[in-house]
């Protein structure tokens, strides 16, 4: 029996899912619901591998970081204990192809929240999908239930 028709099945079964009829935003959405999961396997099949995950700190210094390292603290997590709420997102796509998704946060674990501020992530779609190419976040300083009122007001003029 010629080995590539036993091999093309058994890379077919693989590979990362397709996500069908998907859009950047919902790509967004379903990477929150992995971590509220507590899945770090669902947050690495949303991402390219080594996909980048940095954070621009208040005083401008960029923490470099990747998805894999969030997502094995995510793996640590019970299902429920961080919740990442997104609201007011916007998505630019000049292309079929490539888009920028704009996700104000707030953050909370165990219920407390713990911060806020502005996720952006760049996605790609190939054969596989869209997949998640790099995120970076923003925090703020400012009062979080402050912040969403603020952000949701001024996502609704728009």
């Amino acid at each position: 029996m010629n080995m590539k028709w036993i091999a093309l099945p058994i890379a077919l079964a693989l590979a990362s899912p397709v996500y069908a009829g998907e859009t950047p935003h919902t790509i967004v959405v379903k990477l929150f619901d992995a971590m509220r999961a507590g899945d770090g396997d669902a947050i690495r099949a949303l991402v390219l591998p080594d996909a980048r995950l940095d954070r621009l700190q208040p005083d401008g210094t960029i923490g470099q970081g990747t998805f894999e390292q969030w997502a094995s603290w995510v793996d640590t997590l019970e299902s429920g204990a961080a919740d990442e709420q997104i609201f007011s997102v916007q998505t630019l796509s000049l292309s079929a192809e490539l888009a920028t998704v704009w996700a104000p946060f707030v953050v909370s674990l165990n219920g407390d929240v713990k911060g806020c501020g502005v996720n952006q992530f760049t996605l790609a779609k190939s054969n596989d999908g869209w997949r998640i190419l790099y995120g970076i976040d923003m925090p703020t300083k400012e009062d979080c239930g402050a912040y969403r009122a603020r952000m949701e007001a001024d996502h609704a003029v728009q």
